[in-house]
């Protein structure tokens, strides 16, 4: 999965990609959008039911105005559906949906990488896989899910693209709250693998060759994800 964030309890805090590839603190709304989401991954909110947004605000002790923006937020991305006068109702997670989200950050960061081997330099990319190399090296989930965000950052400098930074601040957002190499069985070691693809690419040279690898890996992990989701009976 495209984790991009530090608080290893990674939905907690997500950290965004800023326009140079680095991370940026989330906002409050950020925060909160990232609570409903754990609401109702944990079926604390089921689909159907309204968002009770004056209660939200109470218990993370922030105003309305954050919690409204979350919810236009996760209403653009489908996790509830705003009718006028009547308040957010949670959506039910589907498949098709789930599928195609990470079909999109696979697209997205595979078009990072092909980029980086275009216009990135053979330092970037030696520290590059660098960092590859550590994450290869540790199957504990926080210290996986900080290099991972490590990899990610710098494929994004090596690309050198505004506006793929910008898309992947859009779409980078966890359908698996909680560190997500720690909650989905069997994830790091298909990152790991898909990774060692992703490097061997780069390292030859092969920007089509590190894109693929890139859908490939996100593909990949999907089926995890699916499982994981349909156990929790979220998936409509």
């Amino acid at each position: 999965m495209i984790v991009t964030r530090a608080d290893v309890g990674a939905s907690g805090v997500e950290f965004v990609a800023d326009e140079a590839g680095g991370l940026s603190r989330p906002t409050s709304a950020q925060q909160v959008a990232a609570h409903i989401r754990r609401m109702i991954f944990d079926q604390r909110l089921r689909a159907g039911e309204r968002v009770p947004q004056d209660e939200i605000a109470a218990e993370l002790r922030v105003s309305r105005v954050p919690v409204r923006e979350a919810v236009i937020a996760l209403d653009r991305e489908g996790w509830v559906t705003s009718r006028p006068h009547l308040g957010a109702f949670v959506n039910g997670l589907d498949e098709n949906s789930v599928r195609d989200h990470f079909e999109l950050l696979g697209l997205a960061y595979g078009l990072a990488a092909r980029r980086a081997v275009e216009r990135g330099t053979a330092e970037g990319i030696a520290s590059l896989a660098e960092t590859a190399k550590e994450l290869q090296a540790t199957n504990d989930a926080d210290a996986f899910t900080a290099l991972n965000t490590a990899f990610l950052r710098q494929v994004l400098v090596l690309a050198s693209s505004r506006r793929i930074s910008a898309v992947s601040r859009v779409i980078t957002t966890n359908i698996v709250p909680g560190n997500f190499f720690a909650q989905v069985p069997g994830v790091i070691r298909i990152h790991k693998r898909g990774v060692r693809a992703i490097v061997k690419a780069l390292k030859a040279g092969d920007g089509t060759g590190a894109e693929a690898a890139f859908v490939d890996l996100l593909r990949a992990e999907t089926d995890s994800v699916v499982s994981l989701l349909e156990q929790r009976g979220l998936l409509s």
